[in-house]
């Protein structure tokens, strides 16, 4: 290892592997396993189909429980100290699908881009690129991209697979971030999804065909079927949130199922029901994170419930 490169992993505070022996040494696992999970690492997967909400299937290739602890130990020892770009809002620490929307509250209009297949786009030269950049040298960043990796590609079933997939879309980022920036228009991306706003609708339209273009370049690809654009006759969604009156939050609708679901937890019929009990823990969990003041506003109507029910499963909700 260069001095440069030694330096390098010193001022990012990474762990100064060399040789198989410090790996080894660093994550407590045999000189014979590594070699073993990155020279055979296919064959550590487990691959099925689970059905997307638009009909095809998603291949999930599971790690074996060897091969995951590795790769659990490469994030949080290396991939989690590397710093991915601004706009980047998806899968890292202390950010959410909230601080995905913030920045496009105040629009007219809003454009979403979908990237297709965002992980198996990722091959293993970007990911071997991003541990070289960082400064390991070619026989470490070699045995780290086989471990983070499956069939040439990463997998949808790692825990390196995230984190990976930003570092290597950082560039994606800065290009559209510099493109778009220049001319007044917001843009953020929360994992495969790209959103971008602006108060001028001519504006946001003309960027379309240049933002394409880049995603192209970089080895990404478009998903055609879910390229969407919503102005002021049309209701704003990002990432899930719906956008009104410089505010986002989940919506009206979903706003009332939630508190049907509620109001079912204290009806006879349901006491057993802990599937629904479970459904509305989640979603008040998910309310806690995007729109804490709708939040305030359902655990009054849950004490109030609760005062009225107190034997009953909505009682289990009362914080």
């Amino acid at each position: 290892m260069s001095k440069t490169d030694n330096i390098k992993l010193h001022m990012l505070g990474l762990p100064g592997i060399q040789m198989v022996d410090d790996f080894s040494q660093v994550t407590h696992i045999s000189k014979y396993t590594i070699y073993q999970l990155s020279k055979h690492s296919d064959k550590y997967y487990k691959t099925y189909t689970i059905p997307k909400k638009s009909g095809k299937l998603r291949e999930i290739s599971q790690p074996s429980k060897k091969l995951k602890g590795l790769q659990s130990w490469i994030l949080v020892n290396i991939l989690n100290k590397l710093k991915v770009s601004n706009s980047c809002k998806g899968f890292e620490k202390g950010s959410s699908i909230a601080d995905n929307a913030e920045p496009h509250k105040d629009a007219n209009t809003i454009l979403t881009l979908d990237l297709e297949d965002f992980f198996p786009t990722v091959k293993r030269n970007h990911v071997y690129s991003i541990f070289r950049t960082v400064g390991y040298n070619k026989t470490i960043s070699t045995i780290l991209t086989n471990i983070c990796t499956f069939q040439g590609a990463l997998p949808q079933g790692s825990p390196c697979s995230p984190k990976l997939a930003n570092l290597s879309a950082s560039k994606l980022d800065a290009r559209i971030q510099g493109y778009v920036g220049k001319r007044g228009i917001n843009y953020t991306r929360y994992a495969d999804d790209l959103s971008f706003s602006g108060l001028s609708p001519a504006k946001v339209v003309k960027i379309i065909p240049m933002i394409k273009s880049i995603i192209e370049n970089e080895k990404f690809v478009v998903n055609p079927e879910k390229t969407r654009i919503a102005g002021a006759a049309r209701a704003k969604k990002v990432t899930g949130l719906i956008i009104s009156n410089n505010t986002f939050g989940i919506g009206k609708q979903k706003y009332k199922d939630l508190r049907a679901k509620i109001h079912h937890l204290t009806l006879p019929s349901e006491q057993t029901n802990t599937k629904l009990l479970f459904e509305a823990i989640c979603w008040l969990s998910y309310l806690n994170s995007v729109y804490k003041k709708r939040l305030s506003k359902t655990n009054k109507y849950i004490a109030k419930l609760t005062d009225k029910h107190p034997t009953t499963l909505v009682a289990k909700l009362k914080r």
